[in-house]
């Protein structure tokens, strides 16, 4: 039987045969960019020459592994390659079968937990059931024993909240990362106006416009990243789609909305 890794290895395989292909300089800066506060380091994005590089990097900061695609599927959809999402999607399919049921193979991979502890007090009352020295000092263990299960699955528990919190908070970041490279590649000219629905302030505009002031697309990935940081997070697909509609770009208001369908349907 294949192992993750190797699992793996072959899915960022098949990935790169695909999407390395279609990808320029101009969209591997973007995408540099996109992950440059993730990767936090110039110098290293810098010596990512090439797409392969790149996703090396994103691996070694542990942004994408094999029990983590779900950056694959944001380039996979920004890029526009869905013969890649059948096999994203039988891979995710074959790790959640292959993962063992929580909580009870987290607890014996605690470091709080050694299960057999509890087999050799249970021998050292056998073999020891004549000694009341013995038996105290087995009693003893095995509350021990009992204290530190309670102890860890009560970490655990928190663990395991504490994840599902950071997953809506990766999800919802996936999807802004889709929609800030899909509408900067469209918007145009609109974004000025797009801004001032979205409550941008006057100033913030204008300084957008002479960072870039003869660059579109850098123009409205820039507005669009000041919003997404200011936006609340569960309003910010709401208000952005309303903001398109009042500027007249019903097409990127009709994109966001399949963005975000597509979005639920991949989970």
């Amino acid at each position: 039987m294949s192992t993750m890794l190797e699992r793996y290895k072959s899915l960022r395989q098949d990935f790169l045969n695909v999407v390395e292909p279609a990808i320029d300089s101009n969209i591997l800066n973007q995408l540099k960019h996109n992950y440059a506060h993730e990767i936090d380091s110039r110098r290293k994005l810098s010596k990512a020459k090439d797409f392969k590089t790149f996703i090396r990097l994103l691996e070694k900061r542990d942004i994408i592994s094999c029990d983590n695609i779900e950056q694959l599927w944001f380039i996979t959809k920004f890029i526009g390659k869905p013969e890649l999402e059948d096999k994203l999607l039988k891979y995710e399919n074959w790790v959640q079968k292959m993962a063992p049921p929580f909580p009870f193979y987290n607890m014996y991979q605690s470091d709080n937990i050694r299960p057999q502890n509890h087999e050799n007090a249970t021998e050292n009352v056998a073999s020891s059931s004549g000694s009341h020295n013995a038996c105290s000092s087995t009693c003893s263990s095995h509350e021990s024993t009992i204290q530190n299960l309670t102890l860890s699955f009560s970490n655990i528990t928190q663990k395991y909240y504490s994840e599902q919190e950071g997953k809506t908070d990766d999800r919802r970041k996936s999807l802004q990362q889709t929609v800030l490279l899909q509408i900067s590649e469209r918007l145009g000219r609109s974004w000025r106006d797009v801004a001032r629905y979205l409550g941008i302030r006057e100033c913030e505009i204008d300084a957008v416009q002479n960072k870039y002031p003869c660059d579109l697309k850098e123009q409205s990935f820039e507005i669009l990243k000041i919003y997404i940081s200011q936006s609340d997070k569960e309003r910010w697909t709401i208000d952005l789609i309303r903001a398109l509609e009042k500027g007249r770009r019903r097409d990127l208001k009709e994109l966001v909305e399949d963005l975000m369908v597509s979005h639920k349907d991949k989970r």
